[in-house]
């Protein structure tokens, strides 16, 4: 892996395995088609750097002549590495805004919690806060 990412070969097997894993179908686009194999995956694997050294040396491997073959055998004989390539192909997808635009996530939004408007909250408090410490030094 370069220092600035996946190195062009690695992005190309990237998006023959990536559309094996997610394909075209059902009003969904195929992974590479938004972009899994560019910018998605540099945003996946700058979240998640630990996927960043066991995916590029899966990169390096030659999956592109019979990408299904490959991604078959990882899932049945390295579960490991499947994991690694899935995580990160999955991950990337779920980045793109055309795809949480189809699924209708709009993404994380601020969910300010009122204590007024959680009465039930503030009695569990309550009840709590009423009872004895109930605190015993450990033997």
């Amino acid at each position: 892996m370069s220092a600035g990412g996946l190195a062009g070969s690695q992005r190309a097997v990237l998006a023959c395995l990536a559309d094996v894993l997610i394909a075209q179908g059902r009003g969904m686009p195929a992974a590479s088609a938004v972009g899994v194999p560019g910018e998605l995956i540099d945003r996946c694997l700058e979240v998640a750097p630990v996927l960043g050294a066991p995916l590029g040396a899966l990169l390096d491997e030659p999956a592109a002549d019979a990408p299904e073959e490959f991604v078959r055998q990882l899932a049945a004989r390295r579960p490991d590495d499947f994991a690694v390539l899935s995580t990160a192909v999955v991950g990337a997808y779920y980045l793109s805004g055309e795809v949480r635009d189809l699924i209708g996530y709009p993404g994380q939004q601020p969910s300010p919690l009122s204590v007024a408007g959680e009465p039930d909250y503030l009695d569990m408090l309550e009840r709590v806060y009423e009872r004895h410490p109930g605190y015993r030094e450990a033997p």
